[in-house]
């Protein structure tokens, strides 16, 4: 297998969380970090002693010793840097969500068909053991019918309309920064495709999204919730209820690492089985290594997270946003 060399985009909170699980992703080399201000990547790399390149992103585009491109940027700005990546003959990786819409992830996913082109977004759990984990209970039946799941992310941060969680032209709000988690487990677990869907929420004054509660009915009749919120301390809990049992994932439902089968038995009261999946890493490695492979066996998009799922969500967060007055 080639070590593919990796140029990353953006050096704020996904670089920190990131940067790492480089050195240890198979067939992975963190070559650059790219800012429009290569001394921030500098800064950033040295932060993390780390030895790459820091690029402009015009420089990224033109190096022929780089084979992907990740676009870790504001949600504004994916899409046309990704457009740009893909003209310049890179393999990409988005982060998500992955653009501002559904219409600009479907132009994507025609330009990398195009040009055959690896295309996808950075759905990191659909790459992680537990959660893997979780999809294998579910479909053995060990819970029985499945009847319901939710997902719960809730964090304040103080309002800044600068800040790129708030800020309404970059992308701000709920829906995009935490939606794309809470629905993306819905729709994963369910396995199934949704019937209707439902949301109520309100806005900050800027326009952006501040909380948002969506019901999803699944053409299976598995009913899927999950509410986000950048003004609610909710959580960040995640539930799925079979007939039988029920499974609770413990901390952070997108990066747990365990989980508890609860079975009834007649009682009141529960019986907890916890089960534990270690993470390589932060996290991220575990996908990050799935693109190098599969670029590296020249496929064009990971079994695990296509293209046509990401542009179906992207419909699902469209409505969900738009549903909010």
């Amino acid at each position: 297998m080639t070590k593919l060399n990796w140029a990353m985009v953006g050096t704020g909170l996904m670089a920190e969380l990131i940067l790492n699980d480089f050195a240890i992703a198979a067939d992975t080399n963190l070559y650059a970090l790219v800012s429009r201000n290569p001394d921030k990547a500098k800064a950033r790399l040295a932060e993390f002693n780390i030895e790459a390149k820091a690029l402009t992103f015009e420089q990224a585009l033109a190096d022929p010793e780089i084979d992907v491109i990740y676009v870790a940027s504001p949600h504004s700005e994916h899409f046309w840097q990704a457009k740009a990546a893909l003209e310049a003959g890179k393999q990409v990786l988005v982060e998500k969500a992955f653009t501002m819409s559904a219409k600009e992830a479907q132009e994507l996913d025609d330009l990398a068909k195009s040009k055959g082109l690896f295309l996808m977004e950075a759905m990191w759990t659909k790459f992680l053991p537990l959660h893997n984990a979780l999809k294998a209970i579910i479909e053995s039946g060990e819970l029985g019918k499945l009847v319901s799941i939710e997902a719960n992310f809730g964090k304040i941060i103080e309002f800044d309309n600068n800040h790129r969680l708030y800020n309404f032209e970059l992308g701000g709000g709920t829906t995009l920064d935490q939606g794309v988690y809470t629905t993306t487990f819905n729709r994963w677990m369910s396995g199934s495709n949704i019937a209707s869907q439902t949301t109520i929420g309100h806005r900050f004054s800027n326009g952006s999204d501040a909380h948002a509660d969506t019901t999803f009915l699944f053409e299976n009749g598995v009913i899927g919730h999950g509410i986000t919120s950048l003004d609610g301390r909710i959580g960040f809990n995640a539930r799925v209820f079979g007939s039988v049992k029920s499974v609770e994932l413990v901390g952070s439902f997108w990066n747990a690492q365990e989980l508890d089968v609860l079975s009834y038995d007649g009682q009141s009261e529960p019986t907890r089985e916890r089960r534990s999946y270690k993470t390589m890493g932060a996290g991220y490695a575990h996908m990050l290594q799935a693109v190098s492979a599969a670029i590296n066996a020249g496929k064009t998009q990971c079994d695990e997270h296509p293209m046509s799922w990401t542009i179906e969500n992207m419909k699902v967060l469209d409505q969900i946003r738009s549903n909010i007055k």
